[in-house]
């Protein structure tokens, strides 16, 4: 029997926990003599569960399905296996991964909300792009707001990015990240313990959390309410014990009460990329980014613009410009990646 088949299938065995099947193969030099009968079993209802499986069928019809769309498969019994994800208490047995990128080295997970500002994403984009240019790998989950961004970000520097999904690797969810999702699966990885055709079911998305906090060296997490699933990241990162940050916000804002009360609770207050390098990486050195080219023009409008986001009906006010100039002085800045149009005739700095 394939070692390889043996695996998915233990991996899909109902009457046993993770923890529990964890147990059984720490002490197993290989998984298939468990279907062949050749280890000694207390358990009855296990014994009886591994005699009746029968859905050998499947799992090398799903091989197959895997290796046309250049997906593999990886175990943890395999030297490939991430070493920080082998050392949780529950890990997944198999892992379903698309794309080559390596998930070892200098990892963080960047995490937050799905319903995020303008503000938090930019900085989740920022950040990103700033520990990807250093080498950083970004592990996030592919959800709407700060996890997208941070994958976009991560994208643009050599350390690359990882998504951990709540479903099959066939299934992009949400549908439209699926450009993101595409670039991910070709330049970075992307990665689920769910077997093809899994759907994103609710009780998944925390389960899949525990990979992305054991894949990770740290846990950042950028904007997260009371009841964020982003929280359980971070609560699982200090269980593994892993540096856990956070950015804090406005108190009057229900989007920071998360974020805050993870400070309250002992994480690491963020406020500039140094932070997150002395915590998890002290060996890195910061690039210092070059200064961008700007006329005198370009220079007040991008001083108007400022950190947060603005309505370019503000900016013409404030500038005391003709609307005409100001519209072609936005358009320069745009092009020069120094600010970005956001919905509904807003701008933000980059």
């Amino acid at each position: 029997m394939e070692e390889l088949a043996a695996s998915i299938a233990f991996s899909r065995l109902k009457s046993l926990s993770r923890i529990k099947k964890r147990q059984i193969l720490d002490g197993l030099p290989s998984i298939a003599p468990l279907f062949e009968g050749r280890v000694r079993l207390q358990d009855d209802a296990v014994k009886q569960e591994i005699s009746a499986f029968r859905r050998w069928d499947d799992i090398d019809a799903e091989l197959t399905a895997l290796a046309n769309m250049g997906a593999e498969v990886i175990t943890i019994k395999d030297s490939t296996y991430p070493v920080g994800l082998r050392a949780i208490p529950d890990p997944p047995l198999v892992l379903y991964r698309k794309g080559s990128f390596p998930m070892e080295g200098d990892t963080i997970a960047i995490v937050g909300s799905r319903r995020a500002t303008d503000e938090g994403m930019n900085l989740s984009e920022k950040i990103a792009d700033t520990l990807s240019a250093l080498g950083v790998t970004v592990v996030s989950g592919l959800a709407r707001g700060i996890d997208a961004y941070a994958h976009k970000g991560a994208l643009r520097g050599k350390g690359k990015t990882i998504a951990v999904l709540g479903c099959g690797l066939n299934i992009c969810y949400p549908w439209e990240n699926r450009r993101l999702f595409d670039r991910i699966g070709e330049e970075g990885a992307i990665v689920s313990e769910y077997g093809l055709g899994e759907k994103p079911l609710p009780h998944h998305f925390p389960e899949r959390n525990r990979i992305i906090a054991g894949l990770s060296k740290g846990v950042l997490v950028i904007e997260a309410s009371e009841k964020s699933g982003s929280l359980i990241t971070a609560r699982l990162g200090n269980e593994y014990g892993k540096a856990v940050m956070a950015i804090p916000g406005s108190i009057f804002n229900e989007g920071y009460k998360g974020t805050n009360a993870l400070i309250k609770q002992g994480a690491r207050l963020v406020d500039n990329i140094e932070d997150i390098i002395a915590e998890c990486f002290p060996g890195l050195k910061i690039i210092k980014e070059q200064a961008i080219d700007m006329d005198s023009r370009e220079g007040y409008i991008y001083s108007i613009i400022g950190p947060h986001r603005i309505h370019v009906d503000d900016v013409i006010e404030k500038s005391n410009m003709p609307a005409k100039e100001v519209m072609a002085v936005l358009t320069m800045l745009e092009m020069k990646e120094a600010i970005r149009e956001v919905a509904g005739g807003f701008y933000i700095r980059k």
